[in-house]
């Protein structure tokens, strides 16, 4: 059982996000905390987060946009949601307000982009294919196996949803990327899976994928250790970041324990070869790999920056060793 605590938020909604591909649009979050539950969520760590089975939602939200682009002398093209909050949770109050705010910002001609791994209300489904040119879409998707999904996302939708949000969005002329983050080391990342991921996606008018591995911070190592019930599996993840230097995210803000750099590159070589054979266009979240460069461009405003063919031949370690794609 949820506990919904409605909050009169205070502080500016149309912020900006300090995620290089979050640049230059504000972000929108309705709630502080989300349902969904994602064991790996970096949202765990916030000091708004009010803790598993609690969610603050924003009910003032929809008034405090209108004041906020009243105020405004230009208003922007797009707004994306949201930045560490889902904003499709099965919550009827979140599910009201996100359609009020949908509704206002497309009668004022500004789209959205938006990643979820929820289910859209029909009310809402019939609102962007009303407005599809004005819609971004990318569904989180990180394995095509539900077994497995309940296991990291235990109260986000299922794959199947998932897959015919996508084809329903897409047969409308809506941008639709598959969002495959993250990758978690020796589970969702062999070749089989991630084969077969690709070709659902594909099939269901998806064109662009984009990706990055697990990173760590202690809430999620806690979250992984509390929340995943076999101890022996949870260990074999989390010891692959043993002994990890941290590196610096959100503009420096702060910082995470990556996987290997070598190991994320080899990884995301081997994604791309079956990117390829799927004739997707594939990204890396250059937020997540400041180390290694990229952007999944999640917000959709300036043009789509792809792994190229060359990206990693003749990568070179600091031992000067080669990787091997």
């Amino acid at each position: 059982m949820v506990e919904v605590i409605p909050v009169q938020r205070k502080s500016p909604v149309l912020i900006r996000s300090s995620l290089a591909c979050l640049a230059n649009i504000p972000a929108i979050n309705l709630t502080s905390g989300c349902v969904h539950g994602c064991i790996y969520c970096y949202a765990r760590g916030y000091s708004t987060y009010p803790g598993d089975g609690k969610l603050i939602v924003y009910s003032n939200i929809v008034e405090k946009v209108k004041r906020e682009l009243t105020r405004k002398k230009l208003k922007p093209s797009s707004v994306y949601f949201s930045p560490s909050t889902d904003v499709f949770q099965p919550i009827p109050e979140v599910a009201e307000l996100g359609y009020s705010l949908f509704k206002y910002l497309f009668s004022q001609n500004i789209g959205l982009s938006f990643v979820t791994k929820g289910k859209i209300p029909e009310k809402t489904m019939a609102l962007f294919l009303e407005n599809a040119d004005k819609v971004k879409a990318q569904i989180g998707i990180i394995t095509p196996d539900d077994n497995i999904r309940r296991v990291f996302e235990p109260n986000a939708v299922n794959v199947d949803t998932r897959l015919q949000q996508m084809k329903v969005l897409a047969s409308a002329g809506i941008e639709v990327e598959a969002r495959l983050m993250p990758i978690i080391p020796g589970t969702t990342d062999d070749s089989v899976s991630v084969d077969k991921l690709f070709k659902l996606v594909k099939n269901n008018g998806v064109n662009r994928v984009a990706i990055s591995t697990l990173f760590l911070r202690p809430s999620i190592s806690a979250a992984f250790k509390q929340l995943v019930s076999d101890k022996t599996y949870t260990l074999n993840i989390l010891n692959q970041y043993n002994h990890q230097t941290r590196i610096a995210v959100h503009a420096n803000n702060s910082t995470v324990i990556p996987l290997d750099r070598i190991k994320r590159i080899s990884i995301y070589s081997s994604i791309r070869t079956i990117a390829e054979k799927h004739k997707l266009e594939l990204s890396i979240c250059g937020c997540m790999n400041p180390d290694i460069g990229g952007t999944c461009n999640i917000a959709r405003t300036s043009p789509f920056v792809c792994l190229q063919p060359n990206l990693f031949d003749g990568y070179e370690t600091k031992n000067d060793s080669k990787v091997n794609n």
